[in-house]
């Protein structure tokens, strides 16, 4: 008998903390808002709105973007700066390739644009990518990777 009460206690012990909880997996078909979150970052950067910037990034959120590392707001903010020096930042995201997990996302697309002084604006194509986590009921962004693409061959 006693034998029978330390493997019961064994076995609630294991099922408790032995193994890790499973994550709060994102509803099927849940793709499209994966999409969406990507649009509503951008859009939230069209308006220098660094407070919707912060509810669709994740705690601990960095970005690589033109050879550099950007954390939390900081890319928010340098566009923001762009701005208000009277740099123009246009962005056209498009063919969106998105992978969903349990509750992990990566999402691939292409932006085609322009940026710089008004009246001098220049051509632009950005191949970008993400990782979104399902974090309280909604896909919230943890890495961005934004590099231009190469011109096309002469």
């Amino acid at each position: 008998m006693r034998l029978g009460v330390v493997s019961l206690a064994l076995a609630a012990a294991l099922a408790a903390g032995g193994g890790q909880a499973a994550p709060a997996c994102a509803p099927k078909g849940s793709g499209p808002a994966v999409q969406a979150a990507v649009q509503a970052w951008f859009d939230a950067g069209r308006r220098d709105d660094l407070a919707a910037l912060a509810k669709i990034q994740a705690p601990g959120f960095y970005a690589y973007d033109g050879g550099k590392k950007y954390e939390g707001l900081a890319l928010g903010e340098l566009v923001k700066g762009a701005h208000a020096s009277g740099v123009k930042i246009e962005w056209n995201l498009h063919d969106f390739d998105a992978h969903l997990g349990c509750d992990k996302a990566w999402i691939a697309w292409i932006n085609t644009g322009a940026s710089g002084k008004a009246g001098a604006l220049q051509p632009v194509t950005w191949l970008e990518s993400a990782v979104f986590g399902w974090r309280g009921g909604a896909w919230r962004m943890e890495f961005l990777h934004s590099a231009r693409a190469s011109p096309p061959a002469a």
